[in-house]
């Protein structure tokens, strides 16, 4: 349930920042497929977790 609440949340981030994953992608030097498992929760990087904090404005703090 958690997953789906946060990859619900960055994807809506996403699209009020007009940021799809190919520019994310870009951004991080990673592959469209690997930003798809970072979203779904089934991978994990560090520099990920900083990038949609400090791009996307997404905290776990306030996901209800």
């Amino acid at each position: 349930m958690f997953l789906k609440r946060r990859a619900d949340n960055i994807r809506a981030k996403m699209r009020i920042k007009h940021m799809n994953q190919k520019k994310m992608a870009k951004m991080l030097n990673k592959s469209e497929s690997y930003i798809t498992r970072l979203i779904n929760g089934e991978r994990y990087s560090k520099e990920f977790e900083i990038f949609i904090y400090y791009e996307l404005g997404f905290s776990y703090r306030n996901l209800k």
